[in-house]
């Protein structure tokens, strides 16, 4: 049972139109009136949900504070992402730098918001030469990955040091969520996990590249990304996150601690397709040469380990939902789909 204090509070997901703020608003929904502030409406369809809609610029403070001024919790997901951010430089400064900036302020200002959360992102840590134990405090590396992805880690880097900074001179807790790579029905397209399920469907080969086959990958499944905010949402409203110390202490990686190669993972998406659709869909794995330098190695993902404890006891669950699970749930769900759109066509 939820108290008095979290039942129907008032919640504001800044980018709440995208992927994980959707997901998140129509969850929190069953039990809080949520808010979603972004410059488009979701393409999903609001009703039947207990959230309203707030169209708004977060370049522009005055539109952000109007927007979040009566709301509990503010969940910060707005990022302007690869390939856009590599296309329009100044917009995703503005965008993930001056906007995390102006929605801290937002609820540093409000005189009713207890809390604010940022949905950080795993490749703070780096892509390349992950080496040790991984937790909380393994640091920054915004120079160990791609020059594709300088600039978004960049700005997951610094949305989430402005995030603890103001948790450091505030009384409000302002915590941050590292997720793994979010794997679910709706991600974007342009996810490996995505492009080799629809290839693998349509019978087309799977194609990982050869310089990036061996790169270890951090997943988390979008269900438990959901439940993680709910949990950090209702601890908040509830005064139960301990304001001492570092503002690491407000900091969770939320990714399931087993890494997974970008092989590995064409590996079982194709293994999942050919057990669903008992071996009549059966692709290939062709890996494509580029001519590109790698610097992942075949042992490269047993040179580190995953330490989540700190996430798992804040949240008081036993464990996370594998990736081959996720993969294997994507993959029925997408076949479904399918049948059901031939017998559609059939009629």
């Amino acid at each position: 049972m939820y108290n008095s204090v979290t039942f129907m509070s008032q919640i504001g997901i800044v980018g709440g139109s995208g992927y994980i703020g959707g997901f998140i608003a129509r969850e929190l929904s069953k039990k809080h009136h949520v808010r979603i502030i972004d410059i488009r409406e979701p393409a999903w369809n609001m009703r039947g949900y207990n959230v309203f809609f707030c169209k708004c610029d977060i370049r522009a403070f005055d539109c952000v504070y109007e927007c979040l001024k009566d709301v509990d919790v503010v969940i910060h997901a707005a990022i302007i992402q690869i390939p856009r951010i590599n296309e329009e430089k100044r917009l995703g400064f503005e965008i993930n730098y001056i906007g995390t900036m102006n929605v801290c302020e937002a609820v540093y200002k409000s005189s009713r918001a207890r809390g604010f959360i940022l949905t950080g992102s795993w490749h703070v840590f780096g892509e390349s030469g992950l080496m040790g134990m991984i937790d909380e405090s393994f640091g920054y590396k915004p120079d160990k990955v791609e020059d594709r992805a300088r600039l978004y880690v960049f700005s997951k880097i610094a949305q989430e040091v402005i995030t603890r900074y103001y948790d450091e001179m505030s009384d409000k807790v302002y915590g941050v969520v590292r997720l793994g790579t979010v794997l679910g029905e709706g991600m974007p397209e342009k996810t490996a996990a995505s492009i080799f399920i629809e290839k693998g469907l349509k019978g087309e080969p799977l194609t990982p590249f050869k310089h990036s086959m061996y790169r270890p990958m951090l997943y988390v499944d979008i269900r438990d990304v959901v439940k993680a905010f709910e949990i950090y949402v209702d601890k908040i409203l509830n005064g139960q996150v301990e304001k001492h110390g570092s503002s690491l202490g407000r900091v969770l990686n939320l990714v399931y601690p087993e890494p997974i190669t970008i092989l590995e993972l064409a590996e079982i998406v194709k293994d999942t397709i050919i057990k669903l659709t008992n071996g009549k869909i059966i692709p290939k794995i062709e890996v494509v040469d580029q001519g590109l330098p790698s610097p992942f190695t075949e042992d490269s993902k047993y040179k580190f380990k995953v330490d989540i404890s700190k996430t798992m006891k804040f949240l008081g669950i036993e464990k996370l939902i594998e990736p081959r699970k996720s993969i294997e749930d994507l993959v029925r769900t997408r076949l479904h789909s399918l049948h059901s759109c031939m017998n559609r066509c059939n009629q």
